[in-house]
């Protein structure tokens, strides 16, 4: 027992101070991933349930009942910010970021702003707490409860009943992947209630100590073991809300270090492996080495390569493409793969190369016997490659477009129509003069 003048330190104040030590541990752990969604929130609540442990802490050492009802209206800053930011933490948990409008944010503020004016003027009302009892035996002060009172506490329930209905929504939407991390979040979320309620309503094993800080303890102990352990702040959830189950496309989410933190089906039956194996495994070891994906993933932005997985999967080819994550701020925190299958598309534009290849072939071969006609010096007749011969009018029109009209040239009209030829000269003879 440590004393110091009007404050006794005794059992009663190491009981909320450990609290205050695991809240704040936790809160620090979580601000770095500030920028997934919910983390912020559930940070800001583990600091607000510091602060509110640490106020009890001086609160059940003070010695006089100014210094409890001081010390119970500063620990109020925490006791009626935690209820608001774990309904926070649950909306944007289950709707994901920017799912929570301004507006909402100043009202909630304002009504911070009115329950610490209330706390701080309840000498004058009374409405908060109507009388403040020290106990002689334990030191410890025992509040009665008015009607702003009541009013705070349906309202913080309110509050804490709509973040535990979010994350159960969260949890029945992400699936069983997240089982061990859903429940981390529900477990954790249920401790600082059946504290808070044990204090109300519950058989107290210490009369007039708020156990409530004491599940934000526990609760903090279950969050960093699932922090640390279970992941459930990395990228998954976000992914989840995007992949569908019966895509044919493989999916493959990663992490900042290039690990694996959600798939789907399509990407089992690529890689052959259980979705359980998948997760946490490193991508370099999906891929075989030919595939040179280290410089692939060095993308900035969006990018795409084709891949050969035969030897995975028998005369597979895949189209490999690159998707990045960034945050609000543009800072990368992950990146998205997604493999489709093209072996069939591959396949006709191969034929389809094959056929415009032939057909070159074959012009070729058209235009060498142009150039290699084996015509006869005499009649003129073309012969083929089957050695027939043809009338030249008949060769160029089956192996051309053209076409002809015939008529007759001067110097055969006057060999062999000379009677003619002397006419059309005469008459033009005429025509001239």
């Amino acid at each position: 027992m440590v004393i110091m003048h009007t404050y006794l330190f005794g059992i009663y104040s190491y009981i909320f101070f450990p609290t205050t030590i695991i809240a704040i541990i936790v809160a620090f752990v979580l601000w770095p991933r500030r920028e997934v969604k919910g983390a912020l929130w559930l940070s800001m609540l583990e600091l607000a349930a510091a602060e509110w442990a640490l106020a009890l802490v001086i609160e059940v050492s003070a010695t006089t009942v100014p210094l409890k009802y001081f010390w119970s209206a500063v620990a109020y800053f925490g006791t009626t910010s935690v209820p608001i930011f774990f309904f926070l933490f649950g909306i944007e948990y289950n709707y994901g970021k920017n799912s929570i409008p301004r507006k909402a944010l100043y009202v909630f503020a304002i009504l911070n702003v009115i329950t610490m004016v209330m706390t701080f003027t309840n000498h004058l009302h009374h409405l908060l707490w109507p009388s403040i009892t020290l106990d002689p035996a334990s030191n410890l002060a025992i509040y009665s409860h008015g009607l702003f009172w009541w009013v705070l506490f349906i309202y913080e329930y309110i509050l804490i009943s709509g973040g535990f209905y979010f994350l159960l929504r969260a949890a029945f939407r992400y699936g069983a992947f997240y089982t061990p991390q859903n429940l981390g979040l529900i477990i954790g979320a249920i401790l600082p209630i059946a504290g808070n309620l044990l204090y109300v309503f519950g058989k107290n094993p210490i009369p007039a100590v708020d156990w409530t800080p004491v599940g934000f303890a526990l609760s903090g102990l279950v969050l960093a073991w699932g922090i640390l352990k279970l992941k459930f702040f990395k990228l998954a959830p976000i992914a989840r809300t995007i992949l569908v189950e019966n895509m044919v496309d493989g999916v493959l989410v990663l992490d900042t270090k290039n690990i694996v933190i959600d798939t789907n089906p399509a990407c089992s039956i690529i890689f052959q492996r259980d979705l359980k194996q998948l997760i946490s495994m490193d991508v370099f070891q999906l891929f075989p080495l030919t595939t040179d994906l280290d410089q692939f993933l060095q993308a900035k932005n969006y990018s795409q390569k084709e891949i050969d997985l035969s030897d995975i999967k028998p005369v597979r080819k895949y189209e490999l493409r690159l998707s990045i994550i960034h945050d609000r701020f543009n800072r990368v925190i992950g990146k998205i793969l997604v493999l489709r299958d093209i072996t069939e598309h591959k396949k006709i534009e191969a034929e389809r190369e094959n056929l415009i290849h032939n057909l070159q072939e074959a012009m070729n071969q058209v235009k060498t016997l142009n150039g290699l006609l084996p015509i006869c010096a005499n009649c003129k007749k073309i012969r083929d490659d089957q050695g027939y011969w043809h009338n030249v009018e008949e060769y160029i029109q089956k192996h051309s477009e053209a076409d002809f009209t015939h008529g007759i040239c001067p110097d055969c009209m006057e060999k062999y129509y000379p009677d003619i030829a002397a006419k059309v000269k005469s008459r033009k003879d005429k025509e001239t003069d």
